[in-house]
């Protein structure tokens, strides 16, 4: 059930309305009788939908496009787990294209206008509007609104990350450069690119570059520009090339954007202008037995072909390539630049810096290209994404860890030509997060990077495997649920949750984090994972979680063997059992950290120590004689004596004076 109303049926799945990337589509009823069909999107539990849009996004309702209605947290029967789920209204109709690589009847132009640009220009002026952007634009996401068939529906595009769905035919060209999960989410004029490569679709009836892989349809458009790339040879009205080539400009301050397309629809007719193709070299330069003429496509290739860009760098021909023959010097001088940067950092290993220095000649190449590293290519948007994503790969993550440290998303910033309000917040983002990872203990490191770089990431910990924690706030109750289980051979607490914790408290706890560096020590690490915990609790509640509370208390057995006074560590032992049952978690901690309890127990110790201290000795002078020395003896007999004639004496006068009383 979702909001207490949606109920989904396992046994019910839609494939024609799953979502991309292993995002499964099920039919839902309404309990209230809506009439309206509905259907959900059951998401992964490894990947974050793009839950920090839904909120705008429910309110298009009007809009020709798949907004979700309700969304949650559900228990998923066919996995034994809990899942996050999306309910929307069915689309009135099938798929226009049934999938990405199928072929279907090329469509006329005025249809295309007709039942496509009109219907969906309102969408991306409301998005537009608002900074949003929909990242699923694309035929194989496009809907009939009806059996007529004379309008369509754009369909869903949050149940995975931005543009991951997406070919790279639908991406402008430095999106397409990047990792599918390394986009990011973009503006809206990568929006209105998709628009355009769609309508192109639409019109060839399919893919208009079948005969090319996707990194030819990459390098054929840095070199030769996406428009003559795309439409290639396809027979198109003058009109319709007029407005293609505003759609697929490659200056995304060029593009064309709403007004443009209106203007264009209402018959005024603009000149779309192109963006300038990259300089062409006097002289090739060869790589990988293929002959380039300008940067950016050279910085591409040696981007995806790692160990020979390597040694493109060792020989140092590039600079002087630049300099002679493209007559950039701006260009040479940047490349020489990050050479003197990556020796003026230092440290790491000889690997390590070459791969910083081919970074950041890749960067000096093509400024505007994704930030690359050995395996890695995004968007500095799409980073972080990218690292969530990758995380649960060893190499893959090592890669990240590598490139945040050596800050090369700081230096691609600092290359663009324009400073932008977004690129700054993404330079703070990352100098703080480097902070993180120069901690390397728990609650810290890389697994605080990737819960703080990406808000909504549920928690990857293995102990909610069988969960999704995408807040602090359910993160007691999915403990409460395992504790409940009776899954309590294990801490409650690994690097992932304290990880997670961190990055969504306040302030973080790090006097728990401290005590949890001392796992020599069971007493004070148990200490610290519970006292974490209480703090969770004392942040975001529930007030009560009894089961996980027990699973505390036994934590707690090793803080409580230290004290002294076995009364009294039977006593709290007791009282630990009584307190965790009412499920208070910061109660236990003041039991077993207690100062006062604490002291008054030092303080008994010390007094008892003491007084031990004084019968060994009096034993140990028992032992070697003390009362059967002749000496003594002696001297207890005189003493003796004196004592008796002092008692004799007083006797003596005591009854003399009696008589002569009487």
């Amino acid at each position: 059930m979702v909001a207490d109303r949606y109920r989904i049926h396992p046994e019910e799945p839609i494939p024609a309305l799953d979502g991309p990337a292993g995002v499964r589509a099920f039919n839902v009823t309404d309990e209230r009788g809506a009439p309206k069909a509905l259907f959900a999107l059951v998401c992964r539990s490894d990947v974050a939908p793009r839950t920090e849009v839904l909120n705008q996004f429910s309110r298009f309702s009007r809009l020709p496009m798949t907004s979700p209605l309700r969304w949650g947290v559900v228990h998923w029967p066919p996995e034994r787990a809990r899942r996050f789920a999306i309910v929307l209204h069915q689309p009135g109709g099938e798929r226009v294209l049934p999938k990405a690589d199928a072929t279907i009847e090329p469509w006329r132009e005025d249809r295309v206008v007709r039942v496509v640009m009109h219907p969906l220009l309102p969408m991306f002026k409301e998005l537009g509007d608002r900074l949003l952007t929909h990242r699923g634009i694309r035929a194989d996401n496009l809907f009939f609104a009806d059996g007529s068939r004379d309008s369509v529906v754009l369909g869903e595009c949050f149940s995975a990350p931005p543009a991951m769905a997406q070919p790279s035919i639908y991406e402008p060209i430095d999106s397409a450069m990047s990792m599918p999960e390394g986009r990011g989410h973009g503006t809206p004029a990568d929006d209105y690119y998709a628009l355009g490569v769609m309508i192109l679709v639409l019109i060839c009836g399919g893919n208009p570059c079948t005969d090319m892989s996707e990194q030819e349809i990459v390098e054929s458009k840095i070199s030769k520009g996406s428009y003559a790339t795309l439409v290639g040879d396809t027979r198109l009205s003058l009109p319709m090339v007029e407005m293609l080539r505003g759609l697929l400009c490659d200056d995304p301050e060029e593009r064309w954007r709403h007004d443009d397309v209106m203007m264009w629809l209402n018959g005024r007719h603009l000149s779309p202008k192109q963006a300038l193709l990259p300089p062409k070299a006097a002289r090739l330069f060869p790589f990988e037995g293929v002959d380039y003429n300008n940067a950016p496509a050279l910085s591409n290739a040696m981007g995806r072909n790692w160990s020979a860009g390597l040694q493109v760098i060792k020989e140092n021909d590039l600079e002087r390539w630049i300099r002679r023959s493209l007559s950039d010097d701006t260009r040479a001088d940047a490349v020489g630049a990050a050479t003197q940067a990556v020796i003026g950092i230092g440290g790491g290993t000889a690997g390590s810096l070459e791969d910083r220095l081919l970074s950041r000649v890749l960067i000096a190449l093509d400024s505007q290209a994704p930030l690359r590293y050995k395996q890695v290519a995004a968007r500095i948007q799409g980073l972080a994404t990218a690292f969530a994503v990758n995380y649960h790969d060893d190499q893959r993550r090592q890669t990240f860890a590598e490139l945040m440290v050596h800050k090369l998303p700081q230096a691609w910033i600092d290359a663009q030509p324009v400073s932008r309000a977004d690129y700054i917040a993404f330079a703070r983002t990352y100098d703080h997060i480097l902070m993180h990872l120069t901690k390397p203990r728990i609650g810290y490191g890389l697994e605080r990077a990737v819960y703080s770089l990406n808000a909504s990431w549920p928690c990857q910990s293995p102990l909610l495997r069988n969960d999704y924690v995408a807040d602090l706030e359910s993160l007691l109750p999915a403990l409460e649920r395992v504790a409940r289980e009776g899954k309590t051979d294990r801490l409650p607490i690994d690097w992932h949750i304290a990880g997670f914790v961190s990055a969504h408290m306040k302030s973080a706890p790090d006097r728990a984090f401290d005590e949890m560096t001392h796992d020599e020590d069971a007493a004070v690490f148990n200490l610290g994972v519970v006292r974490l915990l209480a703090r969770v609790q004392e942040a975001v509640g529930p007030a009560s979680t009894p089961y996980l509370a027990a699973w505390c208390s036994s934590l707690l057995k090793p803080a409580i063997e230290k004290f002294r006074n076995r009364s009294r560590r039977e006593q709290l032992l007791t009282e630990l059992q009584e307190t965790a049952a009412k499920g208070n978690i910061s109660a236990l901690v003041l039991m077993a950290d207690d100062p006062q309890r604490r002291a008054a127990d030092e303080e008994g110790f010390r007094r008892a120590k003491a007084e031990f201290a004084s019968l060994v000795e009096q034993t140990n002078w028992l032992r070697n004689g003390g009362l059967t020395k002749p000496a003594v003896i002696k001297a207890n007999a005189r003493e003796a004596s004196s004592v008796f004639s002092s008692v004799v004496a007083a006797v003596t006068v005591l009854l003399i004076t009696l008589n002569s009383v009487f």
